[in-house]
């Protein structure tokens, strides 16, 4: 970036956007230019904020029409290729509502392929709200993964078809790390309340199977058909039995892919245990 004394003078110094170069009405110009001074006089007071102004036009991609400097150097990239990047280094977005004062704050999760899907109702939903207000996880190419809390007021201009988002980013990583943590303790705490009640319900049923199961083995002829079929079920309650004491001995709270867009928890992973051979 330039010395700000030479920005202020120079609102298209280190320009990154469009709309001062580009045929659209001098009213939108000269919002920008406004704005643009604005966000560099702040981004060179050292506040912990980072000042942006964003534009997007229908179904095109946003781009940056100004870019605090940490901005930028967070992702490494040139001005013109910032939205592109911030979008493609996006790991997750996080909207938090507060419905009122009896309920508690919905919390709502989209994966950046999620995104791909809704982005156009979100920008549909900030217009309408004029406001945006969420927490991006991203993977910054410097600093690995960071949370980047996004605040900002959206300008519609009618003429030009066009929006302004105008906001700043806030560095969030420490306080979303810590609640992170606090939504591993209460994951792993319930997932061994349900192991628990499992394992206590499964067990007498189990042992009165195997019960059975053997007093009958024993009357059969071995090699019979119905000898080999009781065996089966001995062998699958065998199998029964390590998965609950697997249940019990959960340390971690871990998931894997079940089916489309389901997760389960991974008993093996959870309880640090090899997996059972299949067949």
């Amino acid at each position: 970036m330039t010395p700000a004394s030479g920005a202020d003078k120079d609102p298209t110094a280190q320009y990154l956007g469009r709309i001062l170069v580009r045929p659209y009405a001098s009213s939108l110009k000269r919002r920008v230019v406004t704005l643009i001074k604005a966000c560099r006089a702040f981004d060179h007071t050292g506040a912990p904020a980072i000042p942006y102004i964003a534009a997007w036009q229908a179904h095109d991609n946003i781009w940056y029409e100004f870019a605090g400097r940490r901005f930028l150097a967070l992702f490494d990239c040139p001005g013109d290729r910032l939205a592109e990047t911030f979008r493609s280094r996006v790991v997750d977005q996080r909207v938090y509502k507060w419905v009122n004062m009896n309920a508690a704050i919905q919390r709502e999760v989209r994966t950046q392929a999620e995104l791909q899907h809704v982005r156009s109702h979100l920008r549909e939903e900030g217009i309408i709200q004029g406001e945006v207000d969420a927490v991006y996880k991203v993977d910054s190419p410097r600093s690995g993964i960071v949370w980047l809390k996004d605040q900002a007021v959206v300008e519609v201009f009618e003429t030009d078809r066009l929006c302004l988002s105008v906001g700043h980013l806030t560095l969030v990583t420490k306080e979303m790390r810590s609640e992170e943590e606090r939504l591993e303790k209460e994951r792993l705490q319930v997932s061994l309340e349900m192991a628990g009640a499992v394992c206590h319900e499964l067990n007498q049923p189990i042992q009165g199977i195997s019960s059975y199961a053997e007093r009958l083995l024993g009357e059969l002829t071995p090699g019979s058909a119905a000898h080999d079929h009781v065996k089966g079920v001995m062998d699958l309650v065998g199998r029964m039995g390590v998965i609950t004491r697997k249940l019990m001995k959960i340390t971690r709270y871990e998931t894997k892919d079940y089916l489309k867009g389901v997760r389960i928890i991974d008993i093996d992973r959870a309880a640090d245990e090899p997996p059972e051979p299949q067949g």
